[in-house]
């Protein structure tokens, strides 16, 4: 992986986690499971220190960060989450937390390991300072699942929760990957 590809994936990171504060901030009013409510501050400030990182790392590597503009895609993902606000627990918590964080801890893994060489400062920050948050947000998910998902029904709507959200996902990246195929 090239240093401008790391580049370019902090930038976005920076963007998602500042975001993933919106959103978080967004769902607390709306959960009313006392259980799942109290560990959301918790991940809120886990985003809100990663976007921090982030910015501080870019900025040591000459790079604005809030130069930085989101494919009308990624932004248009976001914004449908933040609207999620109203859904059931399960339906959000399986959306973000499982599905999302699941994902993105596998993202972050493969970052740290292809950009060890390259970049093994920024490998060490993603390692030491946001993979392992990123791990106990996934474990949200699996939480809200293992105490709403109670039932065959609800089983099934966590189910459709997550294929809705990795439908939106791939969608903006096959939006994203016919715009760099046609040179836009």
């Amino acid at each position: 992986m090239r240093r401008e590809q790391i580049r370019y994936r902090m930038r976005q990171g920076v963007y998602n986690e500042l975001r993933s504060v919106e959103l978080i901030a967004a769902w607390i009013p709306y959960v009313p499971e006392r259980e799942i409510r109290e560990l959301l501050p918790g991940q809120l400030d886990d985003e809100q220190r990663h976007y921090q990182l982030l910015r501080t790392r870019l900025f040591g590597l000459g790079e604005d960060p809030d130069a930085y503009r989101p494919l009308p895609e990624w932004q248009a993902l976001f914004d449908w989450l933040v609207a999620c606000r109203t859904r059931p627990t399960l339906e959000k918590l399986a959306m973000f937390q499982f599905a999302g964080e699941t994902q993105s801890c596998e993202g972050f893994e493969a970052l740290i390991e292809l950009a060890q060489d390259v970049d093994p400062e920024t490998a060490e920050l993603y390692r030491t300072q946001i993979l392992p948050d990123e791990y106990r947000h996934a474990a949200i998910g699996r939480k809200a699942l293992s105490l709403l998902a109670d039932t065959p029904a609800a089983q099934e709507r966590a189910r459709a929760a997550c294929r809705e959200m990795n439908e939106k996902i791939f969608a903006a990246y096959r939006a994203h990957r016919a715009r760099v195929d046609r040179g836009a």
